[in-house]
């Protein structure tokens, strides 16, 4: 099955491996917010398929199209895994996970944790203490911490590593605050920890290849123009690829990235 532009209605899905689409998602999404995530301290980590069992596919077994679903309540700082079911409209499972399991960050996460360095008054005052004084020009990059230590254990932590730029457009990385690290509570907001230790400079040398910091391209190389004046070899239908004697679906999933179904490749008509 699939589910077309109105969450409700239910359509065909060409092929039970497919990655579930746009609305699908949306769909699982309002299941689960009508049902145990519907606390507005809710975020959703990742919804993706759930692929049915191999043996039901081989056997040719309709299958129930489902959702895999991770979520937290940041509120409780406690994360949760769900199946729902987007056939039959309900959540089948509902697991709240072990206080030290977190998922991955959020991109929205990173933009929160790096606004909550930004306009923390220690973090300014310690950086001004290095000569830093114009926080647009500072970069803070997110990482996740691992070990959380005995007295922020269950906290969700980012763990930033600080650059600073010479104007706006500068490669931030070639300018690390070397032994500055700002830990954040990405739930709270909150600066937990600033490791401010041994003050060393700001590497000074420029990391940026634009024409106004190394000169201008090089003119010695003639152009190349690469073009297909009968269009294409390969045409794409939905999830399904025919390229020359090829043939395959294409996926995608957040662990594995791309992956291929039904590779076919017809070699002298067989």
């Amino acid at each position: 099955m699939s589910i077309d532009s109105d969450v409700n209605t239910v359509v065909g899905v060409e092929y039970p491996l497919d990655p579930l689409s746009r609305a699908e998602i949306s769909r699982a999404a309002s299941i689960l917010k009508d049902g145990p995530a519907a606390a507005e301290s809710f975020r959703f980590i990742s919804i993706e398929l759930r692929e049915p069992a191999k043996d039901l596919l081989r056997a040719g077994i309709e299958t129930v199209r489902e959702a895999d679903a991770v979520l937290i309540d940041r509120a409780e700082g406690r994360s949760y895994e769900a199946i729902v079911d987007l056939d039959a409209g309900i959540v089948s499972t509902w697991t709240q996970l072990g206080a030290g399991v977190h998922p991955p960050f959020m991109l929205d996460e990173f933009a929160e944790g790096e606004e909550s360095c930004r306009k923390n008054p220690e973090v300014i005052a310690a950086l001004a203490a290095r000569g830093i004084t114009d926080m647009g020009l500072v970069c803070f990059e997110p990482w996740s911490v691992g070990y959380f230590g005995e007295d922020n254990e269950g906290r969700r932590l980012m763990r930033a590593l600080v650059f600073v730029r010479d104007e706006p457009d500068d490669s931030p990385y070639a300018h690390p605050i070397e032994n500055f690290i700002v830990i954040v509570d990405l739930n709270t907001g909150e600066v937990v920890q600033l490791q401010d230790d041994e003050k060393t400079p700001v590497p000074a040398a420029s990391g940026n290849y634009l024409p106004k910091y190394v000169g201008p391209a090089r003119t010695d190389l003639k152009p190349i123009s690469i073009t297909q004046p009968e269009g294409p070899s390969f045409t794409v239908t939905g999830n399904h690829v025919q390229w020359a004697n090829w043939t395959f679906r294409i996926g995608f999933t957040p662990r594995e990235g791309l992956v291929l179904h039904q590779l076919r490749y017809q070699d002298k008509g067989v």
